[in-house]
């Protein structure tokens, strides 16, 4: 019984954890899709509606929050989109396009005018080499 509980259990967690990538994947290409309708000097409204649409499925657990700050009497908004995604099962910085706003214009695209990102994916290589550790005794 405790097997086949266990069995379950990881078929389900699988299940829900593919649906979380493609959902991720999905998203991905919504962006690509709708990313060239924004440009500099666009509006917060306008940018935040078209990147929402794109990114609606993705969980929240696979999302960066927004930041905001002022800066010299100016209101800065930094809204994260998912754009990339790494196989490594982190959430990390270079899985997103940060949309920068001064007083709600968009005024940089990307992660050069933020100082660059503050963590990345770690990224593997397939090959794994396994030894073996067996000693025999006679």
């Amino acid at each position: 019984m405790k097997k086949i509980t266990f069995l379950i259990l990881a078929v389900s967690i699988l299940t829900l954890s593919g649906c979380a990538v493609q959902k991720i994947d999905d998203a991905i290409t919504n962006y690509r899709q709708v990313s060239h309708q924004i440009s500099l000097g666009d509006s917060k409204a306008k940018v935040v509606s078209i990147l929402d649409e794109a990114q609606k499925d993705v969980p929240i657990k696979w999302r960066k929050s927004s930041e905001t700050y002022i800066k010299d009497d100016v209101e800065v908004e930094i809204y994260y989109s998912r754009t990339r995604r790494q196989a490594d099962g982190l959430v990390t910085d270079d899985e997103f396009t940060p949309y920068v706003f001064n007083n709600s214009k968009l005024v940089a695209i990307g992660w050069t005018s933020i100082g660059g990102t503050k963590s990345q994916g770690q990224a593997r290589s397939i090959t794994n080499v396994h030894q073996s550790t067996s000693v025999i005794v006679r």
